[in-house]
C-alpha cells in the first residue's frame, strides 16, 4: 500500500524546518544586539528560549517585604532595631535568636522517632513528650504524632482537651492497622490538638497494655511512619526493661529527663551505663530557681561524658502545670522563663534530624 504524497503546503512546511535546523545556533549578523552577544559565546541550546526564566517577584518588589508591607530600612530603622536590641533583657535576646533558629531548621529526609526516657518517676516525661511534640508540630508545621508507651496506666492522652480526646487506643489503631490507608481513616485514634500534634493514647485495660511487646511497638512505628515525619514515644519510668530498650535501639534521638536534685540526677547518671546512646538530650526539667538552683554545670558535664548534651533547663512553671491539669496548653502564654527553653529544647531536636 502506498503512503499518501504529502501536500505542498506540508513540503513548504518540512523545507522551512530544515533551513531552521540548519541555521540554529548561527544568529543572523542583523539581529539583535542580544543574539550576537549570545552567539559570540557559542550560542544557546535549540529550544533555550522557551524555557527562559519568568519574571520573579523580586523583579517587581525590590524592597523586601513582610506581611504585605516593606520591610523598614534606613537609618532610622537601624536605630530603632538597635535600640530596641540593647534594651531588651537577655532572655527576650534568646527567644529571638531561637525563633530565627527554628525558621531555619534543616528540611528531614525521612521519618524520626525520639525517645523520651528516665530511669525515675515524677520528673517530667510525659510532660517534655507534650510540649516538644506541640513546638515541632506548631512551630515547624511537622506531622507529628505523640504515643503513649507506658505500661503502667500513662496520661499523654489526657492531656487533650475533652472535647479532642479518643476513647481509642493505640491497641485499637495497630489491630485496625491493616485497614487504614489514609491519614484521615486515623482520626478516630487520635486526639487532634489545635497546634497540629495527635496523641495517640495507651489502653485503658493493665491486661491489653502488658500484651503491646517490642515486637508489637516496632510494627506499630513501621505503620505510623507511613503517615507521621515525626513519632515521640512517651517512655515509663526505667531504661532497662524490653520496651525502653527497644524504644532506645530504634529511636533517632533520645532525650533523658532528670531533675536538677542530686538524688535524681545521680540516679539517672548510673542508669545510663545500661544505654548505648548516638545521640542522646538531657533535659534538667522542674529547675527551682535562685540559691536553690544546684550547680548545673556539673550536672552537664558528667552527662556529656555519657553522650548526653545538655539542651537546657525548664524551671518549675505553676502556670504549666495548671494548663496541662486543664487541657489549655498554649506555648504563647507560657512565661518567658519557660518559653524560651521549651522553643530551645525544640531546635536541638530539630537540627538533629536526618
Amino acid at each position: 500500500m502506498l503512503e499518501p504524497r504529502p501536500t505542498q503546503a506540508v513540503r513548504a512546511q518540512g523545507q522551512e524546518t530544515e533551513q531552521v535546523l540548519q541555521t540554529a545556533g548561527s544568529p543572523d549578523p542583523e539581529g539583535p544586539p542580544e543574539a550576537r552577544a549570545e552567539a559570540s559565546a557559542g550560542g544557546p541550546p535549540l529550544g533555550a528560549a522557551a524555557t527562559r526564566p519568568t519574571m520573579s517577584r523580586q523583579d517587581v518588589y525590590v524592597r523586601p517585604m513582610q506581611a504585605g508591607k516593606p520591610l523598614p530600612s534606613g537609618p532610622l530603622a537601624r536605630f530603632s532595631t538597635w535600640l530596641k536590641y540593647t534594651l531588651s533583657s537577655e532572655l527576650q535576646r534568646r527567644e529571638w535568636s531561637v525563633d530565627e533558629q527554628l525558621v531555619h531548621a534543616p528540611a528531614m529526609s525521612r521519618p524520626n522517632t525520639v525517645a523520651v526516657v528516665s530511669p525515675k518517676g515524677g520528673v517530667g516525661k510525659t510532660t517534655i513528650s507534650f510540649v516538644l511534640g506541640n513546638l515541632l508540630a506548631e512551630k515547624l508545621r511537622l506531622r507529628v504524632v505523640a504515643l503513649d508507651a507506658n505500661p503502667d496506666f500513662g496520661t499523654l492522652s489526657a492531656l487533650a482537651p475533652d472535647d479532642l480526646r479518643s476513647m481509642r487506643s493505640l491497641a485499637d489503631l495497630l489491630a485496625d492497622s491493616s485497614q487504614i490507608e489514609s491519614p484521615a481513616e486515623l482520626n478516630p485514634y487520635v486526639a487532634r490538638l489545635s497546634t497540629g500534634l495527635h496523641l495517640l493514647g495507651a489502653p485503658a485495660h493493665a491486661e491489653v497494655m502488658a500484651q503491646m511487646t517490642p515486637g508489637l511497638y516496632g510494627r506499630l512505628l513501621e505503620f505510623l511512619e507511613r503517615f507521621y515525619e515525626v513519632v515521640i514515644l512517651d517512655l515509663g519510668t526505667g531504661i532497662t526493661d524490653p520496651l525502653a530498650q527497644f524504644a532506645v535501639d530504634r529511636a533517632d534521638q533520645t532525650v533523658v529527663i532528670t531533675t536538677p536534685e542530686w538524688v535524681t540526677a545521680a540516679g539517672v547518671l548510673g542508669a545510663l551505663r545500661y544505654l548505648q546512646l548516638e545521640q542522646g538530650t538531657l533535659v534538667l526539667n522542674q529547675a527551682p530557681s535562685g540559691r536553690h538552683a544546684g550547680n548545673r554545670e556539673v550536672i552537664e558535664a558528667n552527662f556529656r561524658r555519657h553522650a548526653v548534651g545538655a539542651s537546657g533547663t525548664i524551671p518549675y512553671d505553676d502556670r504549666l502545670r495548671m494548663m496541662l491539669d486543664t487541657g489549655t496548653y498554649s506555648l504563647a502564654a507560657l512565661r518567658l522563663a519557660t518559653r524560651v527553653p521549651v522553643k530551645e529544647l525544640g531546635a536541638a531536636i530539630a537540627f538533629n534530624f536526618v
